[in-house]
C-alpha cells in the first residue's frame, strides 16, 4: 500500500512538472502562475506547494532533471572513446545547448531579466542556476583531465573549462537575443569557438 502511495506522489510530481513546462513556454516565467499550473495538472494549488515551495523552486527542479539527463548522455558518449577531446567537448556543449530548445527565446530573455532582480525568489533562482552551471563545468574539467596527454602544451583543466564555458555562454546569450539565429547556427558557432580555442594545441590524431 505504501508503495502505491509513493508511486502516486511521484506521478503527481511529474504531472506538475510537465504542466509547468507547458505554462512556462506559453506565458513565460514571470506571467505564469502556480494556480494556472495547478489547473493544467488537475491538482489543487496547495498540492503544488507540498512538492515545490515556490515557482522558482519548481523551475530549478525541472532544469536539474534535464541537466542530469544530459550528463548521462554526455558520459555515455565520452566512454565510447571513439572521438577526440575537441569533438567530446563540442558534443557536451551541444547537449547543454539542447536545454534552450525546450522554451521559446522570449522565455529565456524573461528569465534572465528575473535573475537580475534583488528579490528573494530571484536570488534563489540565480544561485540554483549557477549550481547547474557548476555541474557543467565539472563535466568539461573531467573531459580535459582524462585527455591531458593529448595536448602539445600544458593546459590547466580549470582555466580551460572556464574559457570554454564562458565562450559557450556568450554564444548562448547572443542566440537568445537574436531572433533570426537558428538553433543549428547557434551550435555551429559553439563548434567554431571551441575548435578555435584548441587550434594548435592538440597532438595529431587526437581530435584536432
Amino acid at each position: 500500500m505504501a508503495g502505491l502511495r509513493e508511486d502516486k506522489k511521484q506521478q503527481t510530481q511529474l504531472n506538475i512538472m510537465e504542466s509547468a513546462k507547458k505554462i512556462f513556454s506559453e506565458k513565460g516565467f514571470q506571467q505564469a502562475s502556480m494556480a494556472e499550473i495547478a489547473r493544467d495538472a488537475e491538482v489543487g494549488t496547495g498540492t503544488i506547494y507540498n512538492y515545490f515551495p515556490s515557482k522558482g523552486a519548481l523551475l530549478l527542479r525541472i532544469f536539474s532533471e534535464e541537466a542530469a539527463q544530459l550528463k548521462v548522455i554526455n558520459e555515455h558518449h565520452y566512454e565510447r572513446g571513439d572521438v577526440g577531446v575537441v569533438d567530446s567537448l563540442i558534443t557536451a556543449l551541444h547537449q547543454f545547448a539542447e536545454l534552450f530548445t525546450h522554451y521559446p527565446k522570449a522565455f529565456w530573455r524573461d528569465l534572465f531579466h528575473v535573475m537580475t532582480e534583488e528579490v528573494e525568489e530571484s536570488v534563489r533562482l540565480r544561485q540554483g542556476l549557477f549550481g547547474i552551471d557548476e555541474e557543467m563545468m565539472k563535466w568539461i574539467i573531467g573531459i580535459l583531465e582524462n585527455e591531458s596527454d593529448c595536448f602539445l602544451v600544458p593546459v590547466d583543466p580549470e582555466e580551460a573549462a572556464y574559457a570554454i564555458f564562458s565562450a559557450s555562454m556568450s554564444d548562448t546569450i547572443f542566440y537568445m537575443y537574436n531572433e533570426a539565429m537558428t538553433h543549428e547556427e547557434y551550435k555551429e558557432q559553439i563548434s567554431r569557438h571551441i575548435a578555435f580555442l584548441f587550434a594548435g594545441k592538440i597532438k595529431s590524431g587526437n581530435g584536432e
